[in-house]
């Protein structure tokens, strides 16, 4: 039988190429977009490829399309075994501190820490009858010289924190679900204006990265994996 993800901010970037990965073993995809037209044109390009997916609408700025997209995956798609938080913005990535507004503060924080966490909350019950997993796609632990857009950085980072102490309510509660976050390194894509460098990956790159830790059987629950070199996953 094959097992089952559901991926949000999958109807491109990342979050397309590791639905394609899996699809191309045989996982059944869950392709989470907010635009109908865009998910489906994803799912459309995925079937053609031979990849069982489909839709579902979550919209991390709008709680009840959370609920509804729990609740339908709870009735049809009970067995589902991973949930990939790839969903994210990016606000002004060249903006200094002193320059941004705090509305852009507001509305990325809705998406990046207050989104991932009612998906977090929402999908946990499901997941758990599966022994399941939750997987967020996260930043470096620090900000560095190569990388420091303040508005991205102050709303995502939070998450790491985050994912330590639901690791650790899991593993207090006897709840049997994983939870762990995959630093995939600077990847060229649309949240940074589809910027290329010496250090900068592919998705198709970044994607492997992610399918080789969802597919390993190992236990990573509360970890921040830091893809550092082309070839290690380091933990921290």
């Amino acid at each position: 039988m094959s097992k089952k993800v559901l991926i949000t901010g999958a109807n491109k970037g990342i979050g397309f190429e590791t639905a394609r990965q899996l699809g191309e073993q045989d996982w059944y995809i869950l392709l989470g977009a907010r635009n109908e037209q865009r998910g489906m044109e994803a799912v459309n390009t995925l079937q053609r490829e031979g990849i069982n997916v489909k839709w579902v609408r979550i919209d991390l700025n709008h709680d009840e399309t959370i609920d509804s997209a729990a609740q339908y995956i709870r009735a049809h798609h009970s067995d589902i075994n991973v949930l990939i938080n790839n969903a994210g913005v990016s606000g002004n990535m060249q903006a200094k501190p002193l320059d941004v507004d705090v509305d852009e503060l507001r509305s990325l924080t809705e998406v990046n820490f207050f989104g991932n966490f009612q998906m977090i909350k929402a999908f946990t019950p499901i997941l758990a009858r599966n022994k399941g997993r939750i997987v967020n796609l996260t930043i470096p632990l620090k900000p560095s010289s190569f990388f420091e857009p303040f508005s991205y950085i102050a709303t995502k980072e939070p998450l790491n924190s985050m994912i330590k102490l639901f690791a650790r309510q899991f593993k207090k509660s006897k709840i049997p679900v994983e939870i762990f976050g995959i630093m995939p390194g600077g990847v060229t894509t649309d949240l940074n204006n589809h910027q290329k460098g010496l250090l900068m990956r592919t998705v198709s790159e970044a994607a492997q990265s992610i399918v080789k830790v969802v597919t390993d059987n190992r236990n990573h629950n509360g970890k921040i994996l830091l893809r550092v070199t082309p070839f290690k996953l380091f933990k921290k």
